[in-house]
């Protein structure tokens, strides 16, 4: 019979990748330890600043938004009633100008208060008092000036300014006080603006020909009778005449009062000065309507216009 011979295991030679791997199987389990430890803390320390982040950024909106709602609602008020004094006949010339101060120094943005000026320049008029009559008149166009030049502060860096000077005509001699005579003039003059718009990889550069012509005048009132033609092109390509017939006085306000271009653009005439018989110191203002006052309202066509250009830019 034969016998068995016992099974001896064979002595493998092991290789150097061999010895590497069983160095680093206790390495690997290390690593991969450490590397959920790390990932855990990280994670749970980001998720915790962003949690804190979400929660000031609520906090802050919440006290943005209910000192919007405390503000909005003194400023109904405040309007509600200082219109109100304005309107009625038992309050004296000085206290109806102080409230349209109080008013137009408050609510310059979001309201076109020239209705209430010209109201309170008629009123002026009516005012028997000679000396009264010019202080009053001083407060109104003082005022409306200081309502202007805020406008055209918080314009700054969006918009592009041009002056012009209208000059009088020669027979402006025939002028007699307190007439409130229109005379005849014959004056323009025009200003270029540009503004660039980005579509996909290329620019459409439009080009704005501002043409201002002066046909009439009246001192006492201290009125400028225009005519606005202003004419757009797209990279020299001619679009459009725009036109508009108005009258200028201290009274206009470039945020509120307006003429509304393509591309949400806006143009605005404003009297700076009216120094009879030099001249009648007019600026061009050129802004996008952004920049316009609250109860201005961008087309849809315009916004979807600038989305679709974003787009087509991305």
């Amino acid at each position: 019979m034969d016998t068995e011979e016992p099974l001896v295991p064979k002595n493998e030679k092991r290789d150097l990748w061999d010895k590497i791997q069983i160095v680093m199987q206790p390495i690997g389990g290390l690593l991969t330890a450490l590397t959920i430890a790390l990932v855990s803390y990280y994670g749970s320390s980001y998720l915790n600043n962003k949690q804190n982040n979400e929660a000031k950024i609520s906090l802050y909106t919440q006290l943005m938004s209910s000192r919007e709602q405390s503000e909005s609602a003194l400023r109904k008020d405040m309007f509600n009633s200082i219109l109100g004094t304005i309107l009625k006949d038992s309050h004296s010339l000085d206290e109806n100008i102080l409230q349209l101060e109080l008013l137009a120094y408050n609510f310059h943005e979001s309201l076109n208060l020239m209705p209430l000026f010209v109201y309170m320049g008629r009123q002026i008029a009516m005012e028997k008092n000679i000396h009264l009559k010019e202080e009053y008149r001083k407060r109104l166009y003082k005022m409306a000036g200081d309502v202007i030049s805020k406008q055209i502060s918080s314009l700054e860096g969006a918009a592009a300014s041009e002056t012009m000077f209208i000059t009088f005509p020669g027979d402006s001699i025939k002028y007699k006080p307190g007439l409130s005579q229109d005379f005849a003039m014959d004056w323009k003059d025009s200003k270029v603006f540009y503004d660039t718009v980005k579509v996909g990889d290329s620019n459409n550069i439009y080009k704005r020909v501002v043409f201002l012509k002066a046909s009439g005048f009246n001192v006492d009132e201290k009125t400028v009778n225009v005519r606005l033609d202003i004419e757009t092109s797209i990279n020299d390509k001619f679009i459009n005449m725009v036109t508009q017939e108005f009258t200028i006085d201290y009274f206009q306000f470039p945020m509120i009062d307006n003429t509304r271009l393509s591309n949400d653009m806006r143009c605005a005439v404003v009297m700076r000065d009216f120094d009879f018989p030099n001249f009648v110191e007019v600026d061009i203002l050129y802004f996008p309507g952004s920049h316009s006052s609250l109860k201005e309202k961008p087309y849809y066509d315009d916004v979807v216009k600038k989305l679709l250009m974003n787009k087509e830019g991305d």
